[in-house]
């Protein structure tokens, strides 16, 4: 890959995916005497897999891909899946010891914005490539863009999406000047303001009398922050329509503290997936406007193929690795959706 000034991100405890017929022995051995298969060892770094089942969406996607394509492409992967639990030096020990292990790759789900840069380039250094996933990474300069691609979802898209289903309520309403409330999560830094900046583009195209509140939560980024973030926002808000935020812990934790001060008339709309927000749509909830989908298997899978179209083919990936445009989920349409049958949420 042409470096390229870019902007990406980072992620990582262990849990092991063996696919196809990897086995044990180093990776240095790197053909099947018997089968004549290619075989490669891939870390795969996870930001937090305990704590967010959305993730387990990526172990599933990663595993999907070899299941459907390994044998086709003659090639065998051994993943190593590690959680870096949302920290930072867990994510840094992780891609330390994955060097060790021997992989030959590293897909990596970064912790944050750049703390990885430099372990990334003492791999690239030492011939084991990189892919970042999921979130964008902010290099200080353009030789600190190492990795070979960037396989993420539209950050803005996601936004954007929330913004239209928002409109689309707003809409109902005939009012001018409607309010609406965005939980970001800062420390996610372009990531959740992406989010939040297509949101806002597109309620404010068309109603540009709007009020968009920005309330970012600083806390643990969980349900309860969130809820307790909302508390301190309705007691100073007496208007708001619909609420949106960085993640579905944010607006689940928001729509908690609205329920429990009985404002009835705020709307809420979810971004990623969750099973609550989902059951919620499903029952005809009249508080949940939608989900915006973050479809994480795609995400593994695509950093699979992009991971082995490096390795086995030798290919120069762009800088980005481009993944569908995301859906919205309502109470209309979620009959189309298999979603009980997601593993990933939890």
């Amino acid at each position: 890959m042409k470096k390229r000034f870019l902007a990406m991100l980072l992620a990582g405890a262990m849990v092991m995916g063996l696919v196809g017929c990897g086995s044990s022995e180093s990776s240095k051995e790197t053909t099947n005497e018997k089968t004549g298969a290619e075989k490669f060892k891939i870390g795969v770094s996870i930001m937090e897999l305990t704590a967010y089942p959305w993730f387990q969406g990526v172990v599933d996607g990663c595993n999907q891909w070899a299941e459907e394509n390994a044998a086709n492409k003659g090639v065998e992967i051994k993943f190593d899946f590690e959680d870096s639990h949302s920290d930072v030096q867990t994510m840094l020990t992780n891609l330390d010891n994955m060097q060790v292990a021997g992989c030959n790759g590293i897909i990596l789900f970064p912790a944050d914005a750049s703390s990885a840069i430099p372990t990334m380039k003492e791999c690239v250094n030492n011939e084991i490539p990189v892919i970042v996933g999921d979130y964008v990474q902010e290099p200080a300069s353009e030789s600190d863009v190492v990795w070979s691609t960037f396989v993420g979802h539209d950050m803005k898209a996601l936004g954007r999406k929330a913004g239209e289903t928002a409109v689309a309520y707003l809409d109902t309403l005939g009012k001018d000047d409607p309010v609406c409330l965005f939980i970001s999560r800062p420390t996610s830094g372009k990531a959740s303001s992406d989010r939040f900046d297509g949101f806002k583009e597109i309620v404010l195209e068309s109603y540009p009398n709007a009020k968009i509140i920005e309330e970012g939560d600083t806390g643990a980024g969980t349900r309860d922050s969130a809820q307790t973030l909302m508390e301190n926002v309705l007691q100073r808000e007496s208007v708001i329509d619909v609420v949106c935020g960085h993640n579905d812990a944010e607006v689940v934790g928001a729509y908690n503290a609205a329920v429990a001060q009985g404002r009835e008339e705020i709307k809420f709309i979810g971004i990623a997936g969750d099973k609550d927000v989902l059951g919620w749509l499903e029952e005809g909830n009249e508080a949940w406007l939608g989900e915006v989908l973050q479809d994480p298997v795609v995400l593994g899978y695509q950093a699979t193929d992009a991971m082995i179209k490096v390795l086995m083919d030798k290919e120069e990936l762009p800088e980005k690795y481009d993944l569908p445009d995301p859906e919205v989920i309502t109470k209309e349409n979620i009959k189309d959706y298999d979603w009980k049958n997601w593993k990933w949420l939890g």
